[in-house]
């Protein structure tokens, strides 16, 4: 496919575009393409693969995602917490990642992360106590979101 091999551009936009466009068009396939991409030099296009491997939304992408959770620029870290969370699988492993996220050092992160807390883990009483926890931020959005979350 000229998407995946979009995906090996030298140039980073092209890289970006290609994820952007596979992401559209919701290629399982390409997710192991996708997920190499999460280690990339350049923050745009790990942030493109988030939001791709988020798009497709399929659990294979996981695993590569709760790792992605550490990546040390906050804007790729608020899209792999996006991506997780339209995968929409509810687990220990997602659980866990996602609390760890609602306490990142952005209040962004933190904001997503009590959202998809709120959408794949309120069954859980760890999710739950995040949650209460949220509603004590520093961050007027990050409480509103946990209150939301809660509800």
């Amino acid at each position: 496919m000229i998407l995946v091999e979009k995906l090996k551009d030298e140039n980073p936009g092209g890289r970006c575009y290609a994820a952007e466009e596979l992401g559209h068009i919701g290629d399982v396939s390409a997710i192991p393409y996708l997920i190499e991409l999460l280690g990339d030099d350049y923050q745009e296009v790990r942030s493109s693969v988030a939001r791709a491997l988020g798009e497709i939304g399929h659990q294979s992408a996981l695993a590569a995602l709760l790792k992605s959770l550490s990546d040390p620029v906050g804007s790729v870290r608020v899209w792999v917490v996006y991506a997780i969370e339209q995968v929409g699988v509810s687990n220990q492993d997602v659980i866990q990642g996602l609390i760890a996220a609602s306490q990142d050092s952005e209040w962004f992160v933190r904001s997503r992360a009590v959202i998809g807390l709120g959408k794949v883990g309120i069954s859980s009483v760890e999710a739950k106590l995040a949650l209460k926890n949220a509603l004590e931020d520093s961050n007027q959005t990050v409480r509103k979101n946990a209150e939301m979350a809660l509800r």
